[in-house]
């Protein structure tokens, strides 16, 4: 019995609610597949695609005008969800003890004509994100209370005296929750593990791991299972293609233990061959074993300031996976064919075994590319023809790119530098040379092409998809650019290359990328915006990304003919897509949320020093000022006392009324470093200097609110102080 086909039958036009009896029997179900027939039933009640009414009939929450959604709550106590037309505001009486990230269903219950301001209230909850929470622990009278980390869930949750198991007042814990809130119960939760003192070393770092619900340790279960890879023998090597002979190399960043990607080129007569190799996890990894099971549920590895959590247990990340130089390993090869002026002419897909010639760095290849320092070159002279020919096929390829249109956002990466200690001492902007870009434009060929084939051979898979930008959001985006002087703003690729090496780069490029979709993994092949492709999946990182292992699994079966796989990875690929995208959204705000906590700490040691930056962000409470080293902090309003600045939204800016004079991204301020904390991770400024005077029009508006301020200005006036 196929759920579509019940859900379609739901779902149709012609549908009358009625109970479940009634569309078994509507449906020809045979008796036997009763059983099976009211679990999907059930299912889809869950999922929320039917509502069960009183009668026990069936009805279609499509028909219904019910919106399925996630949650997203405010430190107020409202929210928001979100479908195709925007968001919907949740008051906070019709949230129904709905927590941030819960999966709800939403009935609207104001509707504006043009789609806007639309209000709506949460029916039923149908899934929940937070099972555990971390955050301060106190205790009186016998009670407990816990102030969570996250801002976004309710400010104390209650922990009954048999559920404090040990923990001490002011000490950061670990929680399950027991009971949600309901119209009859409050939020309670069981202290399930004690982290220590906020100010503990480590303490901080292991907090938002916990939070993201990240695990440093591995089930015991999955552990045997990776003990048990030992080495490659004859069997494993049987129907694979023998690259050892050839010339492969790896290039990755010094530290790099994991690496899942190796590279071969040729330069022949009609263009050149490029070869991508990756590590075949999929051997090891098979669907459903423990292995699995804790690769799926992790989706990715994290990359944190200080540590790294993996996705796959060490031996075989850092060992039998890894491409490591001189020795044997099993490959997924992808063979890119290209003629003269950089034209794909034919690809050809492989299971493989290389063995890589060297472990290259980005810093290596950058200085053998370019300064060619004698003693490097000599001692890679063996590379030499074959790096020069890499770097033609890169700028072949590199200008196709240009000439797509893909948006290249240089947003910069931070880097947290330690002492033995482990103290943060430095935090230094990650330097990416061409030489990243070449291994960046041959991933990314190898992606398109496997997604291209994956998708014409019709099988499942998740692909990266990104959906075009909202026009409006980018319009008024772009506008904004283009009235700080930026005259090719009408065309991304092109404005990314006039704002490059500018003061303004990281804070536009930064808006930009707000204002456009954002990228997530679908089991359908729709494209992707960013790289102006038609075809796009993660293929080369198995190691570290569970998508690519999917990927791998579906190249795979079409290699070998493997009909179980296929059938399998059709009835797989949609529940895994969604999971892998809320992890990989998980794990991106843990790696920030860890990063701000060194930044803040690094910059404790800074207080009462003078420094310039950029401001990256405006809000009604104040603004974003960002160092050249990419750390930000916050000139707060109240602080900005030679005016009464009003918060233009529109105009994304600060501007006071009697003196005019703006604050807006983009512009270069100095400022003082007020106050830093590791712990509350907030870094705060005083204005020195900076703004610009917005003219007389805005000074005669100012002056003419003097005398009689409309609602909306007083409004500002009063909720000020509580920012």
């Amino acid at each position: 019995m196929r759920k579509q086909k019940i859900c379609d039958f739901i779902n149709s036009k012609d549908y009358v609610p009625m109970t479940k009896e009634n569309i078994a029997l509507l449906l020809c179900v045979p008796a036997s597949d009763i059983e099976e027939f009211n679990n999907i039933v059930d299912e889809l009640e869950k999922e929320g695609e039917i509502i069960i009414g009183r009668k026990k009939r069936c009805f279609s929450a499509k028909s219904m005008g019910l919106v399925k959604a996630v949650f997203r709550s405010t430190t107020k106590g409202f929210g928001f969800v979100s479908d195709d037309k925007g968001d919907i505001h949740i008051a906070s009486e019709y949230v129904n003890g709905a927590l941030n990230g819960d999966t709800v269903l939403v009935k609207i219950e104001k509707k504006s004509s043009a789609d806007k301001n639309r209000e709506g209230r949460i029916i039923s909850i149908l899934s929940r994100a937070n099972n555990t929470i971390v955050g301060i622990f106190t205790q009186e009278r016998g009670y407990g209370l816990i102030t969570p980390d996250n801002d976004k869930l309710p400010d104390e949750i209650f922990v009954s005296p048999r559920d404090i198991n040990g923990a001490l007042n002011g000490q950061k814990v670990v929680a399950k929750i027991i009971e949600y809130e309901s119209p009859t119960t409050s939020l309670r939760c069981r202290i399930t593990e004690i982290l220590g003192f906020p100010y503990d070393f480590g303490v901080d770092v292991l907090s938002v791991i916990r939070g993201y619900d990240f695990s440093l340790e591995f089930p015991s279960d999955v552990l045997q299972e990776a003990q048990k890879v030992d080495k490659i023998d004859d069997d494993d090597l049987s129907g694979r293609l023998d690259l050892t002979s050839k010339t492969i190399i790896t290039i990755d960043g010094e530290d790099t233990k994991d690496i899942d990607d190796a590279i071969s080129v040729e330069k022949t007569e009609n263009g050149y061959v490029l070869g991508v190799h990756i590590a075949d996890v999929s051997h090891y990894v098979k669907p459903n074993s423990p292995l699995d099971k804790e690769a799926y549920s992790r989706g990715t590895s994290v990359y944190l300031a200080d540590r790294v959590i993996p996705m796959l247990p060490v031996r075989l990340s850092n060992g039998i996976c890894s491409l490591n130089e001189g020795v044997l390993r099993l490959t997924m090869s992808v063979f890119l064919h290209y003629d003269n002026n950089g034209n794909i002419i034919k690809t050809t897909f492989h299971k493989s075994y290389i063995k890589s010639t060297a472990r290259m760095t980005y810093e290596n290849v950058r200085l053998l590319l370019s300064e060619k320092p004698p003693l490097l070159c000599e001692k890679y002279s063996h590379l030499l023809p074959m790096l020069d020919a890499m770097y033609e096929l890169y700028l072949l390829l590199a200008q196709k790119t240009s000439e797509r249109g893909t948006i290249d956002f240089n947003i910069p990466e931070a880097k947290a530098v330690f002492d033995k200690d482990g103290k943060t001492i430095d935090i230094v902007k990650r330097e990416n040379s061409f030489a990243n870009k070449i291994i960046e434009e041959f991933m990314v060929a190898a992606n398109s092409v496997v997604a291209k084939f994956l998708c014409e051979n019709n099988i499942g898979a998740i692909y990266r998809v990104h959906d075009e930008p909202n026009k409006e959001k980018l319009e008024n985006t772009l506008n904004f650019i283009y009235n700080k002087g930026y005259e090719h703003c009408r065309s991304l690729h092109a404005l990314m290359q006039e704002v490059s090496d500018t003061p303004q780069e990281a804070a536009f490029s930064t808006m930009l990328l707000r204002s456009m979709a954002k990228a997530k993994y679908d089991s359908k092949n729709d494209g992707h915006f960013g790289l102006m492709l038609d075809n796009y999946c993660h293929f080369t990182s198995p190691i570290r990304r569970y998508p690519d292992l999917v990927c791998h699994r579906a190249l795979k079966a079409i290699i070998e003919n493997d009909n179980k796989t296929k059938s399998y990875l059709s009835a797989f690929v949609h529940e895994a897509s969604v999971q892998c995208s809320e992890r990989e959204n998980a794990a991106a705000m843990c790696e920030r949320d860890t990063l701000d906590i060194k930044k803040a700490e690094y910059m404790e040691g800074f207080v009462g020093k003078e420094f310039e930056g950029v401001i990256s962000s405006v809000t009604g409470f104040g603004f974003f000022v960002m160092l050249p080293n990419t750390v930000e902090g916050l000139v707060r309003l109240e602080t900005l006392r030679d005016d009464y600045y009003v918060f233009d939204e529109k105009a994304l800016s600060l501007y006071g009324e009697r003196t005019g004079h703006t604050f807006t991204i983009g512009d270069v301020v100095k400022v003082k470093l007020a106050a830093a904390s590791k712990v509350s991770r907030r870094i705060d400024f005083l204005l020195l200097e900076g703004g610009t005077d917005n003219g007389r029009k805005r000074k005669e508006k100012a002056s003419r609110s003097k005398q009689k301020r409309n609602p909306r200005v007083l409004h500002r006036r009063k909720v000020r102080g509580r920012h």
